[in-house]
């Protein structure tokens, strides 16, 4: 019944209504979305050119920094004070010797104050194993540092080192030039990492934007208070990248629960990375408030469509309704006319003519009464002709699978099955069969069914006739339609167990015949539906069959006989109906007038 009353709503035109509206909205919210979707792309292009492009600024402006110091070191390795200090300081007088060492810290001092990304400036004079530093004065020792460049007069020209955190460029006289003087002495120069990290905090004017630098051969990183997920996932990144793959790029990377896009390139003097990243939530929060707007646009317009659909479907669906109520009140013998709507449009003209018609009925229903008697055999028949068993649409479709299948033996049995059954339907004889001819038609029906459905998933039992039925002369398909029911109301959806039973028994001088199954389907409300529109004849339920049977029982064997129904004891249904004993045959009585001929 549910699944009836769910075809139905889909017939009316509420749900066009809605379609229609929809049609009409969905191509202006494409475009809504298409234009949120290139704004995206355009922020992203834009984003991607910003950041590239402030890479490759800052990292040459680092690169001609690294230029200069490189050349100020060059220079100043062969500087005239530097060189007397290294190879002629035992043949100098305290005088000259403090002259020249102070001429040379100021030197020093001199690279220093070139840059602010110079913090010290010191030269190491290994002939006398001493430090002259920029911010310190001559040392006893040679200074540690001196550790971080010491690999240095193994090169030509300068050399840069990360050691200890500390990133160095260093020059060593004479270095690889000559390898075989010894090292005499090195100019180093320590980066100022604070100043750089204060140039990378103003990177970016984006919240919880910002870069560094990477070098992930050896795990340095310099930055603003990077997160860490995000620097462990950039320093994993870069490290654990192909190859071939470019010294820049751009790309947008996951840390945690966060986003990032990413514009990173490799400085070829120091190896390592300039990275700037700003958070995609900062840069596309705009977009996704847009989008979210969108979104909510997109749920108020379907509300209105429904709310403005129903409105409509209601404006149409009320007299509809009423005049619906007065079809029904004529099929069930009351023709009352319909109150006229107070509008005047098509519905007052509709209910115009619909009474016009109520009183036409009135007087062809009197007319044709006196002959409704004489009429109760062909009504016999046709009800008879109206049962059209569900199953026989699905059954040249269980032929064709089976042949398909070249299941021959099936194929034989079930075109027997089907023969028998259009046989039995079909034949032109009397209307009056026996009692077992009917049950073995049933059983044929089952039998069609069991190629249908698994036997694992529906069995029907069938109890023994009581003696002397056999050759009961009763309606022409009474039982089948009972077991009809059952396959397609109570067990059709159940995948497994599913049973019929079917009894005959004798009380209180009449032949019971029940059908019962054990269905899931059936609700109390259901089933106070179908007693209700047995004992009204109604005929807007979805048990047609079974109100056809109960109907021609009446008619043939009289007002006492018929079809009822209850919840059996497996659950489902239990139709069951009510026959007089072959005894009491002789003393059954005409067939009354039906009732609904006496309520008119």
């Amino acid at each position: 019944m549910k699944i009836l009353r769910k075809r139905q709503w889909r017939m009316t035109i509420f749900p066009k209504l809605i379609i229609a509206f929809l049609l009409v909205v969905a191509p202006i919210y494409g475009i809504g979305l298409g234009m949120n979707q290139l704004g995206e792309k355009s922020v992203r292009e834009e984003l991607s050119k910003s950041l590239k492009s402030k890479v490759d600024f800052y990292l040459n402006s680092l690169e001609v920094e690294n230029e200069r110091m490189t050349g100020l070191l060059r220079q100043y390795a062969i500087d005239k004070d530097i060189q007397h200090a290294t190879f002629i300081s035992n043949t100098m007088t305290i005088g000259v010797w403090t002259d020249t060492v102070q001429r040379i810290q100021e030197k020093l001092q001199l690279i220093k104050n070139s840059s602010l990304y110079i913090k010290s400036v010191s030269a190491h004079i290994l002939t006398l194993k001493r430090t002259i530093s920029s911010d310190e004065t001559i040392s006893d020792t040679v200074n540690p540092e001196y550790e971080a460049v010491a690999s240095v007069s193994k090169l030509r020209g300068v050399g840069n080192y990360f050691w200890k955190d500390r990133l160095f460029m260093a020059i060593a006289y004479p270095g690889s030039d000559l390898p075989k003087m010894k090292e005499t002495f090195a100019l180093s120069i320590e980066i100022n990492q604070e100043m750089m990290k204060q140039s990378l905090q103003n990177f970016s004017d984006y919240k919880n934007a910002g870069a560094m630098l990477v070098n992930p051969e050896n795990g340095w990183i310099l930055g603003n208070q990077a997160d860490e997920g995000l620097t462990k996932e950039l320093s994993d990144y870069l490290k654990n990248r192909p190859e071939d793959s470019p010294d820049e790029d751009y790309k947008q990377i996951s840390a945690g629960n966060s986003s990032y896009f990413v514009a990173y390139k490799r400085s070829p003097t120091f190896g390592y990375y300039l990275i700037a990243y700003v958070p995609s939530a900062e840069m596309l929060g705009p977009i996704d408030n847009y989008r979210m707007l969108l979104w909510l646009l997109s749920f108020v317009s379907l509300v209105f469509i429904v709310a403005y659909s129903y409105w409509l479907y209601q404006l149409i669906r009320k007299p509809l309704h009423r005049m619906i109520i007065g079809f029904r009140k004529v099929e069930a013998g009351m023709m009352e006319p319909i109150p006229l709507p107070k509008t005047r449009d098509e519905f007052r003209y509709l209910f115009q003519r619909f009474n016009m018609m109520t009183d036409n009925l009135k007087v062809l229903i009197h007319e044709v009464y006196e002959q409704k008697l004489r009429a109760q055999t062909s009504e016999l028949k046709q009800l008879q002709s109206q049962i059209n068993p569900h199953f026989l649409y699905n059954t040249y479709f269980i032929l064709y699978r089976l042949a398909k299948m070249n299941d021959n033996d099936s194929v034989i049995q079930f075109s027997q099955h089907l023969g028998e059954y259009f046989q039995y339907i079909t034949r032109n004889g009397s209307d009056d069969v026996p009692l077992d001819a009917e049950i073995k038609h049933s059983r044929t029906y089952v039998e069609i069914q069991n190629i249908r459905f698994a036997r694992s998933r529906i069995t029907v039992e069938f109890g023994e006739l009581p003696a002397g039925c056999g050759d009961m002369r009763v309606p022409r398909l009474i039982l089948q339609p009972f077991i009809e029911n059952a396959y397609q109301y109570g067990l059709e959806t159940k995948r497994r167990d599913g049973r019929i039973a079917v009894t005959m028994i004798e009380q209180d001088g009449k032949l019971l015949m029940s059908v019962e199954d054990n269905g899931e389907k059936l609700t109390n409300a259901d089933l106070q539906s179908i007693e209700a529109n047995l004992v009204n004849h109604g005929t807007d339920m979805e048990y047609t069959g079974m109100l056809n049977v109960h109907r021609r029982l009446k008619i043939r064997f009289g007002g006492e006989y018929g079809v009822s129904v209850a919840r059996g004891e497996m659950g489902g249904m239990k139709a069951t109906l009510k026959l007089p004993m072959p005894q009491s045959l002789d003393k059954a009585e005409e067939p009354s007038e039906p009732n609904d001929a006496k309520g008119e």
